[in-house]
């Protein structure tokens, strides 16, 4: 069965909001799906919760899930995630508590349908893949990125997880300002799993359009991808899904320019957001 398809890229701002019913993830949370598997119900989502939100009682999901908030705050288990904070809390994960005293919005993904049950949950919690908190704030930035094909972008990364088996990685990516391939051209990047990224702050230039906060994609393994480079710099969260990431690089070049016109590649029920490309309002 066919998985996720292409995007790349849409702005969340132009999804509705949606809120969630009884028996998925948490009843009354407003979300916006960014991608989805039909088939496995596997999801990446922006989650929304109002203010005053809360759940008592022993709950657990059928999925792993993996969150990163960025406004506002959350409690699971009477530990508190603020602006920044990270953890990946895998399958079967026992929740005595949550809430959200004055609301919050968090990115979220999860590897199959995060189906809600209820009760005590399953006593097979891989117990060695648990990062139960993380305050990217307060973590260094690694400097270290040695891949010639990229140093104009001069990327420095917060690495938030790495799975020890499959090589999977979420981490925080950041791009300096005024980074642009020489010459405006440069070789194309393939990489053998899937690269998922969510832009935070600034703006990301490349082949598809300038992706600004709230951009994001899903990149299936073996897709050409790049040059890209930052006018002003930008931050986002990006993921390695199904396997261990490896740059690949093509032979031929591609051009590079800070602001290319937006051409997404969206799935037929995403079409319709190739029409409202986003622009932010000036800062003056």
């Amino acid at each position: 069965m066919q998985g996720r398809l292409h995007i790349e890229f849409f702005q969340a701002q132009l999804l509705p909001w949606r809120r969630i019913g009884s028996g998925a993830s948490w009843p009354d949370v407003e979300v916006k799906f960014l991608s989805r598997d039909p088939g496995t119900g596997a999801c990446s989502l922006l989650a929304r919760y109002p203010a005053g939100w809360h759940r008592e009682g022993t709950e657990y999901l059928e999925a792993s899930e993996e969150f990163y908030v960025l406004d506002g705050e959350i409690q699971v288990n009477r530990q508190g995630y603020g602006n920044d904070c990270y953890a990946y809390l895998p399958r079967h994960w026992p929740r005595s508590a949550m809430r959200s005293d004055k609301g919050a919005v968090v990115l979220a993904f999860y590897d199959r349908e995060p189906v809600l049950r209820h009760g005590a949950a399953p006593q097979d919690v891989a117990q060695d893949t648990v990062i139960p908190f993380i305050d990217a704030t307060k973590m260094p930035w690694d400097m270290t990125l040695n891949d010639p094909n990229l140093r104009h972008l001069g990327i420095s990364r917060k690495n938030l997880r790495t799975d020890p088996l499959t090589g999977e990685r979420t981490f925080l990516s950041l791009v300096l300002p005024h980074s642009a391939p020489d010459g405006d051209k440069g070789p194309r990047e393939i990489h053998p799993c899937v690269e998922e990224a969510y832009v935070l702050s600034g703006a990301l230039s490349g082949p598809h359009g300038v992706m600004y906060p709230g951009g994001y994609f899903w990149r299936p393994a073996g897709i050409p991808h790049g040059p890209f480079g930052a006018h002003w710099g930008s931050v986002s969260l990006m993921r390695f899904v199904g396997g261990r990431h490896q740059n690949v690089w093509t032979a031929d070049q591609a051009p590079f320019r800070f602001d290319a016109p937006y051409q997404p590649i969206l799935p037929e029920e995403l079409a319709y957001l190739a029409r409202q490309a986003w622009v932010p309002p000036p800062a003056w």
